[in-house]
């Protein structure tokens, strides 16, 4: 063979990697394991598919019952949040972000809840609480009770009256409108010092083992009926332990008795914004779950636990049309439920994933693929009149870029984690959307949340799991489908 043929077919051999290099050298990315042919896409659904079957074949004749239930709330989750938020935790990995995965992609089923309120198409998070914790569908803005004013109990209720473990945990006020929902029983959700009065001297509130949020002020200064809540707390619970930030949470975790850890006057600041040992969400479910597992372990007891946790201010990010406190927020609730997965065992804990409502935030225009998320591809997105727009836009806000004149004008210079985005109405805050929203579940029954379904349905499926409440169980004789 001749120099010269060799040297032929080695440059036939080096073609492909040749040609691979320079698209790299290009500005883009190589392909992952070939991306541009049909048999990486059929070989990764293949994976996909037997993933699936894996994590799905202890359902097919499921005889388990729910020794625990874990209900994780993203307040505000809607679809577009979760997508937008899976690309930024990539993003931030220094990947595209596109192909990323959220801790919710682990569980085996989901499915869709509508979630109007007896009054509104789109709901707030006091109606919803109250379908999602008990049961029942209600006025917008009523917590815990029914149009007519019959009180509803919640999960957490019901699980009490089974000897299980309670707590709730969320980065809100622990007055505000969702943690609410598993406790409190008022007309109007703006009664927060009833509802703190609710969480301290009445059922299920008082016998609460675990209490985690926001919104001191509740409890103490800003009351007018001269109760020290904390104050009547202690009394209650002489060998309770108390925390006000991190290290005083993880010198709790050794304590016999319940746990009340309030982190902020107001609200828990945003993550991005957080003091530096403000508790994590994740930490905070950390602390709850090692609590209530404890009180069987202290007691010899199996009676198992409930508990609801909260990421409360993705909604907040949202309303203030922030997306990038929202997303950060989502990513911090995402950390919650990996966390979560880890601690328990899907043989005998139930967990569900959901949201309380929806949010006007869009996904639009063709970006390419690895844009940022919270930017802009200014060479394919433009309107009509060539000016560029953001991938991320809310229906109603604050903010809508325009210039002097009053006209848009390209977001580009103002765009960034903590900016406003921009929206096509104007309004004083971003708004919520009624469009169905999400529902993951893990463990046993876990079958039972697919498809789509009303939103107060959700309680009663984690009821029939665990065998609580008054209707049809897993545990009582109408367990079996006739």
């Amino acid at each position: 063979m001749s120099s010269w043929t060799r040297h032929w077919l080695i440059l036939q051999l080096l073609l492909p990697v040749l040609l691979q290099a320079h698209l790299h050298t290009e500005g883009k990315q190589p392909s992952e394991g070939g991306e541009e042919s049909a048999g990486y896409w059929h070989r990764q659904a293949q994976e996909q598919l037997r993933e699936r079957l894996a994590r799905t074949r202890d359902y097919a004749s499921d005889s388990r019952r729910a020794r625990n239930v874990v209900i994780l709330l993203g307040d505000g989750l809607s679809v577009t949040t979760m997508t937008a938020a899976r690309i930024l935790k990539g993003q931030r990995q220094g990947r595209r972000g596109e192909d990323s995965r959220l801790a919710v992609e682990e569980f085996p089923f989901a499915g869709l809840c509508k979630t109007y309120c007896v009054d509104e198409q789109t709901p707030d998070s006091a109606c919803t609480a109250t379908a999602y914790l008990g049961g029942v569908k209600t006025l917008s803005g009523t917590v815990g009770q029914s149009v007519s004013g019959e009180p509803v109990e919640s999960l957490l209720q019901w699980a009490q009256k089974m000897g299980k473990a309670t707590g709730v945990v969320t980065t809100t006020r622990l007055t505000d409108a969702s943690p609410a929902g598993a406790y409190a029983h008022v007309a109007k959700r703006a009664e927060e010092l009833e509802i703190a009065r609710q969480l301290v001297e009445e059922e299920p509130g008082r016998n609460f083992e675990v209490i985690l949020g926001g919104g001191l002020g509740k409890f103490s200064m800003e009351r007018r009926d001269d109760k020290d809540l904390l104050a009547i707390w202690r009394e209650q619970n002489p060998d309770g332990c108390f925390a006000r930030n991190m290290a005083e949470l993880r010198n709790c975790s050794n304590a016999a008795g319940k746990l009340l850890g309030i982190f902020g006057d107001n609200h828990m600041p945003y993550h991005m914004a957080a003091y530096k040992d403000q508790p994590r969400l994740k930490e905070m479910a950390v602390a709850a779950i090692e609590k209530l597992a404890k009180r069987d372990q202290e007691t010899g007891e199996d009676h198992g636990f409930v508990v609801f946790i909260e990421g409360g201010r993705i909604d907040h990010g949202h309303h203030e049309t922030r997306v990038g406190y929202a997303l950060d927020e989502m990513l911090e609730f995402d950390a919650a439920v990996e966390t979560v997965l880890k601690m328990t065992d899907p043989k005998e804990t139930l967990v569900v994933v959901t949201a309380d409502h929806s949010h006007t935030l869009s996904m639009a225009g063709y970006s390419r693929r690895g844009t940022p998320i919270m930017g802009m591809d200014e060479q394919q997105q433009r309107d009509v009149d060539g000016v560029p727009y953001s991938t991320l836009n809310y229906a109603i806000g604050k903010w809508q870029s325009l210039d002097k004149d009053g006209k848009r004008e390209s977001p580009g210079k103002t765009l960034g984690p903590t900016s406003y985005t921009p929206s096509y109405i104007h309004g004083r805050k971003g708004a919520h959307s009624g469009e169905d929203v999400a529902v993951f579940a893990i463990g046993p029954q876990a079958h039972l949340f697919g498809g789509v379904m009303e939103q107060n349905l959700l309680p009663h499926l984690m009821g029939y799991a665990a065998c609580l409440g008054d209707g049809v169980t897993f545990c009582n004789q109408n367990h079996v489908p006739g």
